[in-house]
């Protein structure tokens, strides 16, 4: 570091950490990160705010368009690996300190670098290629069905929870190759991960390494046509635990950025007038629709974490080496250098819905999924409003609340009134002929089984036992 980093003149040059000097506690603004805030820190400190993730989590914020960029894409000087975090106590480094789960590290792309990250991102890229455009419409387009046909005579549903948070988490278990039933709990435990319940939290960590482990399991005995099976190919080499984190990567890729971004574009439609007009009008295409939500409330405002590998200054504010750096989607997105319309409630048309936005990332680290992401969620939109008549908001737009989360952008709840429509009916597959002799015993380290058998038992499933 400098020596005006490192030095206090007004503590006789003794040595301090700049992050401990005046760092905005951004934990208490959980759930209203909006531009106003994003103004307030540029106000203060320029393209580069000290914020405090946590009450004891110190890390660099960045809030300019430039300089989120220019980290995401320097990969030789700005590491993902989260062990090169460096925490100042008491004047000196300490490396790892006490590391928190937004912080801490696994075996997977998303915390390797160079020729590890290649290793470890080739599989996930390789099987997602191997999903045709015609199998992700099909399966998009059931899924979506299914869950509509859940409520769609109700009259009334709650479009996050009941549409919006499923709908990526079933698509995926597809894809795993797990029958629906295992979509339903993957969905519930992705969604406990981002809860304020910390008992609740942990307890859907835990359930969500038996999902992982347990699906691991299955497809070592018996692979087949899926993303799963296609990742454990022998020229890959990975490990079950390699394994069983790239997968935990990828649903968190595929799952909440995409149910986020799902309910952001429903909200724009349903608590934008003018938004709402245009895309009626066919002056606002679905693609600049999501592109526009995407700049103004985008479905991730933050991202956890780069490291310099060395001291460097960026925006102007030096850093030293090892000191988180938060990508700051949101506040780059605001940035008033870019000249664009700020806030949710302005005309998509007038914000030039462009795709520069950096919501999948930059660079070696940029998001594996983002072109399945983008039809789910166009498909997730557009069969919504084909099947629901008279689709409209059952409370005021002041009244919708945001989740109380740093690193995601979602409402609680999206309630919405509709005309009702009969679901369709659907074939019902004839149990298969029951085998002769004993049942076969269940094996004692089948984990879904034990996973599913508890999801059942807990009071939270909302569909019938192996639906």
């Amino acid at each position: 570091m400098t020596e005006s980093l490192n030095a206090d003149p007004r503590n006789g040059g003794a040595p301090r950490c700049p992050l401990r000097d005046g760092a905005v506690p951004l934990y208490e603004q959980a759930g209203a990160l909006d531009g106003g805030l994003w103004e307030e820190l540029r106000s203060r400190f320029g393209r580069v705010a000290p914020v405090l993730l946590e009450p004891d989590l110190r890390a660099w914020l960045l809030l300019g368009y430039e300089e989120n960029l220019h980290v995401l894409r320097d990969r030789s000087t700005y590491s993902r690996d989260t062990r090169r975090w460096n925490e100042i106590r008491d004047g000196r480094r300490v490396l790892g300190a006490e590391l928190r789960p937004t912080m801490s590290y696994r075996s997977s792309a998303l915390y390797a670098d160079g020729a590890e990250h290649a290793r470890l991102i080739a599989p996930i890229d390789d099987a997602l290629s191997r999903l045709s455009d015609a199998r992700i419409r099909a399966e998009a387009t059931d899924v979506a069905d299914r869950l509509i046909d859940d409520f769609c005579e109700h009259g009334r549903a709650d479009l996050i929870g009941d549409y919006a948070m499923m709908l990526p988490a079933m698509l995926m278990n597809r894809f795993f190759g797990l029958e629906d039933a295992y979509g339903y709990v993957l969905g519930e435990l992705s969604a406990g991960l981002w809860l304020d319940d910390g008992a609740r939290a942990a307890e859907s960590v835990a359930q969500m390494r038996n999902y992982f482990g347990g699906l691991v399991q299955r497809k070592r005995s018996a692979p087949g046509d899926d993303v799963t099976s296609r990742m454990m190919a022998p020229e890959f080499g990975m490990s079950d635990e390699e394994m069983a984190d790239q997968l935990v990567l990828l649903v968190g890729a595929a799952h909440l950025p995409t149910s986020n971004l799902v309910g952001n574009v429903l909200r724009a439609l349903l608590a934008e007038p003018a938004t709402a007009r245009e895309f009626a009008s066919g002056a606002l295409p679905l693609n600049d629709l999501v592109n526009h939500v995407i700049w103004t409330e985008p479905p991730l405002p933050m991202l956890a974490a780069r490291f310099p590998t060395r001291d460097v200054v960026v925006g102007g504010t030096p850093v030293a080496a090892g000191e988180p750096l938060i990508i700051g989607f949101a506040p780059a997105h605001a940035d008033p250098r870019l000249g664009r319309p700020s806030g949710a409630g302005g005309s998509a048309l007038d914000s030039g819905s462009n795709s520069a936005h950096l919501m999948w990332g930059a660079g070696e680290h940029r998001c594996p999924a983002r072109s399945l992401a983008e039809r789910v969620v166009g498909i997730g939109v557009r069969r919504l409003l084909d099947r629901l008549p008279r689709l409209r908001a059952a409370v005021p737009a002041d009244e919708l609340a945001w989740a109380p989360a740093l690193f995601s952008r979602g409402l609680v709840e999206l309630p919405v009134l509709f005309d009702p429509v009969e679901a369709p009916q659907r074939e019902v597959p004839a149990p298969p002929p029951a085998p002769s002799g004993p049942a076969p015993e269940e094996r004692p380290d089948d984990l879904l089984t034990r996973l599913l058998r508890w999801w059942q038992g807990s009071g939270r499933n909302r569909r019938p036992a192996g639906e």
